[in-house]
């Protein structure tokens, strides 16, 4: 009872093969496809479990006949014989798979009818009877097919059920050729991607499943071998895919699913004939070599333009061709019990696969050629194009609705209609798109239309070839003096020419204007009259179609306000003369105040002089004319270190700049030492200069009284920088030590002063803002803290050094960067005593 019961598990289990080819074949198709090759799956097992039951067991297993046929069993009756009935569906579902490997070659053209009369011959004739030349008699553990007499051996069909299915369908694809678009003339084979691959990776797995009970089953009894005969199943589809894995990435340099899934079932083919007589390494090796044999034999399907919608050919007939000779190659001979040696077991094998390809493949050519003519099995070409889910099930689906409202939308041209939208589904999804962009594409159209209907200028379209206007808008009457009805037809060359003397067609030549872009022409109106006008002409492409789109300007006005502009610019040009002699005479002195300003500033040997503090000094104006100023004055023994920024650059500072230096010249002179004192003063003559001069100026200025190491800072300004020796780094803050001279008359009660005494080494630093807040492409400002940063890096070098240095790196900093603001630098630096 077990055995029967083991027998009836595996009948289930290769059911299963059916589902899992309908799920691999629909993913590796094309959608409009999906439900017919669906349904065909479901139609061949129908056709071929009632074949086989009234004459497809009675040809296979019935009483043979010359080793040749079946003569009895012929509508066979189970009866009470459970042994019977087991084998009989196990046997059947063998039959429906040989047959279902047809489907999927031929997918996506061959017409459903046809396909019926395919499935018909290969589960009534040519399965059965080649399956009695090979099995006749293993129910009984007899050899009486002819094929098995001589020793032939396919344990579960890799020739008797899946290179059969194969050859068949090879005969199905040379009648019905390939599918539209797979083989364009003249170019390289266009690949046509299926609809859904994991369905087609759920239907492998499926197929691993069912072919568990296809080897495991073929014992017929439940032995000790069922274990290692799955074993080496299972081995031999994991050796096939990773075989295709190797292979696809060697050669393409990327694993493509297709591959994967064809290797696998590949794989699974190869060792079904000798899964009960090798090892398991042997194993392995059989589904490795079967999958590289059927990429093989896929490409050259390809080469030689034939159209395997899932490679059914290459795997079933290529590894499966492979399988059989594995046998003689891997099978052990105390396993095999044929008696035959290696080379004649060699023989047989050969003779096999040969019998199945003539008896296969040259009975179905022959007789699908003879039924081609009759009845065709090729769908017609609009069927083919539009689906055969439709063409042939009239199975419609939400998509293909959807696709016939585009089409008639694309047939009427009327952008106000939508297409129903279908709630919670992609297609609904979908639809809601494509009406979202026919609302904005509507409104995108009225908009043109407004402007083309509002729009002064006169548009008109017209043919390529002959130049006849097509549409006008309101305008072109106005523009031309001819009606939108008399335009339409006419000739355009008509209606503008070159020049005066061109006002007909024949001279007209549009395409000079199209490749120039705007040019100005002549116009002429219905009345004959002539007039200047600017016109633009473009190529419109409309798929294969093309016109041609000018606009076309009344410039009368333009030609009048032109010739008063022309006599407007000889005026101006008089004018620019004579402001350009002055612009002259006015750069030229102010060249003269520059040059001025640079003189009046201390000289390299002036600050060689200075015996106790080496000075380095820099000043370099944003314009002709800056607002910066220091100067170093001797007095009393003493230096007095000065720098100001007055307020803006330009001409006016440049003069408050002077006059800051003089006063401040002045003043020591005079021997005024007191700050207070001095500043003050120094702000009464600026403010009441500045106040004369109707002018808003004002600068911030900065004195330095050095004697003996002692420096006092009294005046607002920037931060002076007091870097010492050992790298310390102190800013003092001129803040609460003054106010900016030149803003009001008495400043005397903001003023104050810090000291602080300078060792041997310690370097002072006095600058304008031109420096801290000059700009990179950025809009960064250089910064105080990078100026301390270059300072301290420098200190140990000399004044004209560390000047030098932070010079650079301030122009680096800017680039290519524009200057706005003056930029002044003073560095001193206390020498050693002399000793």
């Amino acid at each position: 009872m077990i055995d029967l019961v083991w027998l009836l598990v595996c009948s289930g289990l290769v059911f299963l093969m059916q589902p899992g080819f309908m799920c691999l074949e629909s993913g590796l198709t094309r959608s409009k496809n999906s439900i017919n090759v669906a349904v065909k799956n479901l139609a061949d097992f129908g056709i071929s479990v009632g074949l086989f039951w009234a004459i497809g067991y009675a040809l296979m297993f019935g009483a043979s006949k010359a080793g040749i046929f079946g003569s009895t069993h012929f509508f066979i009756d189970i009866g009470d014989t459970p042994s019977l009935a087991a084998f009989f569906l196990f046997q059947t579902m063998f039959c429906s798979t040989a047959t279902t490997i047809v489907s999927g070659a031929v997918a996506e053209r061959m017409r459903f009818q046809a396909y019926l009369i395919v499935a018909t011959l290969v589960s009534g004739l040519i399965y059965p009877i080649f399956g009695h030349w090979a099995w006749n008699g293993i129910d009984s553990g007899s050899s009486l097919g002819w094929l098995s007499a001589l020793g032939f051996v396919d344990f579960a069909g890799s020739t008797v059920v899946h290179s059969i299915g194969g050859w068949v369908a090879l005969a199905a694809l040379l009648v019905i050729g390939p599918r539209a678009g797979r083989f364009p003339k003249g170019q390289r084979p266009r690949k046509i991607n299926g609809s859904n691959l994991p369905l087609s990776v759920l239907g492998a797995m499926l197929l691993w499943l069912g072919w568990l009970g296809f080897n495991g089953g073929s014992t017929l009894v439940l032995t000790s071998t069922v274990p290692i005969i799955i074993v080496n199943t299972v081995l031999a589809g994991v050796g096939g895919m990773l075989s295709a894995i190797a292979i696809g990435g060697w050669r393409k340099g990327v694993v493509e699913v297709e591959s994967m899934i064809n290797g696998s079932i590949a794989g699974l083919v190869a060792i079904t004939a000798s899964c009960h007589v090798v090892g398991t390494a042997q194993a392995v090796a059989i589904g490795a070599v079967g999958s590289a044999i059927a990429m093989g034999v896929s490409r050259q399907l390809v080469r030689w333009r034939i159209d395997d919608a899932v490679d059914a050919v290459a795997v079933h007939v290529g590894a499966g061709v492979w399988g059989t000779l594995a046998v003689a190659f891997f099978g052990r001979p105390e396993l095999l019990q044929t008696g035959l040696n290696p080379l004649a077991q060699l023989g047989v094998q050969l003779l096999g696969i040969a019998s199945a390809g003539i008896w296969g493949f040259g009975l179905s050519l022959i007789l699908l050629f003879f039924i081609d003519r009759r009845v065709p099995l090729r769908i017609s070409p609009e069927g083919e194009q539009v689906g055969l889910n439709i063409s042939e099930h009239r199975a419609k689906s939400e998509i293909y609705e959807l696709f016939q409202v585009m089409d008639f939308q694309a047939r009427t041209k009327d952008l106000s209609l939508r297409v129903p939208v279908e709630p919670f589904t992609e297609v609904g999804q979908i639809a809601e798109r494509y009406n979202q962009v026919m609302d904005a594409l509507e409104e995108a159209v009225r908009t043109t239309d407004a402007i083309v209907e509002t729009a002064t200028d006169a548009i008109l379209t017209f043919a390529v070839s002959p130049l006849i206007i097509l549409t006008a808008n309101p305008s072109a009457e106005k523009v031309f003096g001819y009606s939108p009805e008399e335009l339409i037809g006419m000739e355009i060359g008509r209606l503008v020419s070159a020049d005066v003397d061109s006002a007909n067609a024949d001279d007209f030549s549009i395409w000079n204007w199209l490749e120039t872009g705007l040019q100005e022409g002549i116009g002429w109106r219905a009345d004959g009259s002539g007039f200047p006008v600017e016109v633009a002409v473009t190529e419109a492409k409309l798929g294969a179609r093309s016109l041609l789109i000018g606009t076309f300007r009344d410039i009368s006005d333009r030609k009048q306000a032109e010739a008063s502009l022309a006599s407007a610019y000889r005026e101006i040009q008089v004018l620019n003369d004579r402001l350009r002699a002055e612009n002259q005479s006015l750069n030229l002195e102010l060249e003269i105040t520059r040059r001025l300003q640079h003189l009046l500033l201390p000289t390299e040997a002036e600050l060689q002089q200075i015996k106790n503090l080496d000075i380095a000094g820099y000043m370099e104006p944003a314009t002709e004319i800056g607002g910066d100023y220091y100067d170093v004055l001797a007095s009393g023994g003493g230096l007095t270190i000065c720098m100001g920024d007055v307020t803006g650059h330009g001409l006016e500072s440049g003069m408050v700049m002077l006059m800051a230096q003089t006063a401040v010249r002045t003043l020591l002179e005079a021997g005024e030492t007191d700050p207070v004192r001095f500043l003050d003063i120094l702000n009464r003559t600026i403010y009441l200069n500045v106040v004369r001069m109707n002018c808003d100026k004002n600068m911030t200025l900065v004195l330095l009284d050095y004697q003996d190491g002692e420096l006092r800072v009294c005046g607002q300004h920037e931060e002076a920088i007091v870097v010492r020796k050992n790298g310390a780094v102190e800013r003092i803050e001129t803040i609460d030590l003054g106010f900016p001279i030149g803003l009001v008359d008495d400043i005397s009660e903001f003023i104050n002063h810090f000291t602080t005494h300078l060792n041997p080494g310690d370097v002072v630093v006095l600058y304008t803002d031109g420096i801290t807040e000059a700009e990179n492409s950025d809009r960064v400002h250089y910064g105080i803290e990078r100026l301390c940063e270059i300072v301290s890096q420098n200190r140990d070098r000399t004044a004209t050094d560390i000047r030098q240095s932070i010079i650079d790196d301030v122009l680096e900093h800017i680039g290519t960067h524009q200057v706005y603001d003056d930029m002044t630098l003073l560095v001193c630096k206390q020498r050693a005593p002399v000793v």
